[in-house]
């Protein structure tokens, strides 16, 4: 059975740090496809500091081909992009395969608040990322799932990984501020001074 991955989120911008936990999270459920899903309007967010199609094009920069592959499906759609509509999409394409989704700690705490969470479980196995020493939150994150899940609608994958200390805030003020960031891969930093974005 195939194993595909969905890697969601606003990529605003995509930075080393999210292609190392793609990478990461990869390996653990030995996923062979990893499908980079830049949304159009997160439901968690009012807005988004780049258009689209820059985000897209950044993701096509930062995810390079081998297992990854970049999707407009969620931006082509439209409006709020719901985890559980491309779930549904993604299935409908491969419905053979068995489906993961990647998202760090405190998105696998807030699951059990978003849109369908539970048929969100149905459909595929959360993988979540712990920062690595970090064994309260890890505790946290086991308590949350075993809770979420005892009526066996699913399961959780979770595992320790070395995180890139950096978010996508801290890069848009730092591009802001004039910084080179060493966050960002080169080709992603060139399109960003290229577009004169997050100026």
């Amino acid at each position: 059975m195939k194993k595909i991955a969905i890697y969601g989120g606003s990529f605003d911008p995509p930075h080393k740090g999210h292609r190392l936990l793609a990478e990461n999270l990869a390996e653990v459920c030995g996923a062979q496809k990893v499908i980079i899903m830049p949304a159009a309007l997160s439901p968690f967010k009012e807005t988004t500091g780049a258009p689209a199609q820059d985000r897209l094009n950044m993701c096509r920069l930062n995810f390079p081909d081998g297992i990854f592959e970049v999707s407009d499906a969620e931006i082509s759609r439209g409006g709020k992009s719901y985890t559980v509509d491309t779930l549904r999409s993604v299935k409908e394409q491969y419905p053979e395969a068995q489906l993961f989704l990647f998202m760090g700690d405190d998105m696998l705490l807030s699951l059990d608040r978003w849109y369908e969470y539970q048929e969100i479980l149905r459909l595929c196995t959360p993988v979540a990322a712990c920062r690595t020493g970090d064994l309260a939150k890890l505790k946290d994150m086991q308590s949350f799932a075993g809770n979420l899940l005892k009526n066996g609608t699913g399961r959780a994958v979770i595992c320790e990984s070395v995180p890139i200390e950096i978010s996508s805030t801290e890069i848009r003020r730092s591009i802001k501020n004039g910084d080179v960031c060493e966050y960002l891969d080169e080709k992603v930093f060139a399109y960003i001074k290229e577009r004169g974005l997050y100026r």
